[in-house]
């Protein structure tokens, strides 16, 4: 049986072709590494090494020796993780899909507070925009987004799946369809420094018209049908020089001077200093932010401190956006 430590210091050896130089790097004196490929010699049965002046030189069969070695390393690190993984409480595994601006904004948060609690918690994150058919990996928690900016026959603006009193829902509420709601998220025209529309206090729905327009959908997407509406509310067609899946994209074409971007506020925040938002009006375009959650995954007691931890990063949000409304 091989001693994977000589074996160690062997290919160390080889590699700098230096007793002092791999004592050095793996901190041992020379006569400790010198005495270990002594021993190792002497096993193999074979010169891996011959003496020149005041160093060594490496002979074929000792360069092909450490190469041949390498898979042993490899083997012995899979099996440091097994065994690992066997003395190691087994991880939890919890599945989060979401909108890339939810991800950017809140997963890092929830995350910690979230481990800072269970730290036997793995998480997947999955975006959910556009939605591509069924998932193999259905999500504990999908946080999904709905159109909010319904226009009524009196041509005032409301916020979908409205309370009782007939305002915006309150976070907290139940939403239609058994989620909770964690945020109304209003929509902003995202413009570079330089577009006359960067000084204005708002922009009507209705004077995109003329303006070339990326648009944040491409195979289907929440955040882009509730554009849509805004538009058929304000009776326009929009036109549309650009699509892309996410909001980064859309952001970097902005840049590039392509076009301009209705985007919801969430994804709209720390924009680079060369872009400005300024909110879209008549009628006000807006998201419900909505949280899922798996009903077989409810009874762990890690997935309510999740849900508590979405909670408090919609409402640290709502007050770097202020237009992100959390009741």
């Amino acid at each position: 049986m091989w001693d994977l430590q000589r074996l160690r210091i062997w290919r160390a050896v080889a590699s700098t072709g230096s007793v002092t130089a791999a004592a050095r790097n793996l901190d041992y004196s020379p006569a400790s590494v010198s005495q270990q490929i002594i021993a190792l010699q002497r096993s193999v049965g074979l010169p891996l090494y011959r003496r020149a002046g005041r160093g060594i030189e490496i002979t074929e069969a000792g360069r092909r020796f450490a190469e041949e070695s390498e898979s042993l390393f490899g083997e012995s690190a899979r099996l440091d993780r097994v065994v690992a993984e066997m003395r190691a409480p087994a991880l939890d595994r919890v599945v989060v899909a979401c909108p890339s601006s939810v991800a950017k904004e809140w997963i890092p948060a929830v995350l910690r507070d979230a481990v800072a609690h269970h730290p036997h918690l793995r998480f997947d994150v999955l975006t959910n925009e556009p939605v591509r058919g069924e998932r193999s990996t259905p999500p504990d928690l999908d946080v999904t987004v709905v159109p909010g900016g319904e226009t009524q026959s009196d041509g005032r603006t409301h916020t979908g799946g409205g309370s009782s009193d007939g305002g915006a829902p309150r976070a907290g509420q139940a939403h239609p369809g058994a989620g909770e709601l964690l945020a109304v998220d209003p929509y902003q025209l995202v413009v570079r420094r330089d577009h006359p529309a960067a000084t204005q206090q708002t922009v009507r729905v209705a004077d995109l018209r003329d303006l070339s327009l990326l648009d944040l959908d491409v195979e289907g997407s929440v955040s882009g049908d509730v554009m849509d509406d805004a538009a058929r509310a304000a009776g326009i067609t929009p036109h549309h020089v650009a699509r892309a899946d996410d909001h980064y994209g859309l952001l970097a074409m902005v840049m590039a001077g392509i076009g301009v971007a209705p985007l919801p506020r969430l994804a709209a925040l720390d924009l680079p200093p060369s872009l400005v938002a300024v909110p879209l009006v008549d009628p006000e375009p807006v998201r419900s932010i909505v949280l899922h959650s798996d009903p077989a995954a409810q009874h762990h007691p890690h997935m309510t401190d999740i849900r508590a931890a979405f909670r408090r990063a919609a409402l640290r949000s709502s007050s770097t956006a202020p237009g992100v409304t959390i009741h």
